[in-house]
């Protein structure tokens, strides 16, 4: 079990430079680079297309004509993007952060040693950061994803991570197993009361944790939906930018959905 909830939620909180919503869908596939000037995609050491302060494309390395309305769209896709990639990158450290902290409390609890004792379990963490770290770069206002490298985060979840969690699990196991002996053969008031005040004490424990949890998740999930408002309006300005410049299209970044074709 304490495997199971470590595991899920590093999992579903380490998500990456992916916002998936049963309303919007955005997937990087190469590397974005973000400035309030400039918005870049490019594959390895190619460009494939730029986006400049004035509004002006290159597709390809090729200046493409464009008439004034559609340089007015390209600022506004260049500037969402950028507000949008900020916004996202944000959320998912503040959503790290929450995952250290709801692995951390459960550490404590069932072991009696904090995520900081626990040297392989901090280790393996640090690989996923560290891999995180080179896929998403800030450096002041310059926002960097490499798309290209995303799967390189599953690659962290490897038989490295699988140890530290077995390891996690056995200390786990180990310390329950203790506290229950001590339940059994120490404390006041017979051995039925002793086992029932374990038991109320482990229950206070997940619901207390749940709570914090949901609270601070729930903040979170709030900004997810906001965004995904503003990815949907992104979407139908991109698909606009595409129909009126084909050029572009091999290099969407938003997925159109149903929701978003309707709202053209």
């Amino acid at each position: 079990m304490s495997s199971l909830l470590i595991s899920s939620i590093l999992t579903l909180s380490m998500m990456g430079p992916t916002v998936h919503h049963q309303q919007c869908n955005f997937q990087l596939q190469h590397d974005l680079t973000m400035t309030p000037q400039q918005l870049t995609l490019s594959s390895g050491s190619t460009e494939l297309w730029r986006i400049d302060q004035a509004g002006q494309l290159w597709v390809e390395q090729q200046l493409q004509s464009t008439s004034p309305a559609q340089r007015e769209q390209l600022q506004q896709y260049r500037e969402g993007v950028y507000q949008q990639g900020k916004t996202t990158v944000h959320i998912v450290v503040e959503a790290m952060d929450l995952a250290y902290s709801a692995v951390d409390q459960v550490l404590t609890e069932l072991t009696g040693r904090p995520l900081s004792q626990h040297k392989s379990m901090q280790a393996a963490l640090q690989k996923v950061a560290e891999v995180q770290s080179r896929i998403i770069v800030e450096q002041g206002d310059t926002l960097l994803i490499r798309g290209s490298q995303f799967d390189a985060l599953g690659h962290a979840f490897g038989s490295e991570f699988e140890a530290a969690i077995e390891e996690v699990v056995e200390s786990s196991m180990s310390s329950i197993f203790w506290q229950l002996g001590k339940a059994f053969f120490s404390g006041e008031g017979s051995f039925e009361q002793r086992m029932e005040a374990f038991g109320e004490r482990m229950e206070k424990f997940g619901s207390e944790l749940e709570a914090s949890m949901d609270l601070k998740a729930a903040a979170l999930e709030q900004r997810g939906d906001t965004l995904c408002e503003q990815i949907q309006q992104l979407t139908v300005l991109e698909q606009d930018l595409i129909s009126e410049l084909p050029k572009l299209a091999p290099y969407a970044l938003f997925q159109q959905t149903t929701q978003a074709m309707q709202r053209r």
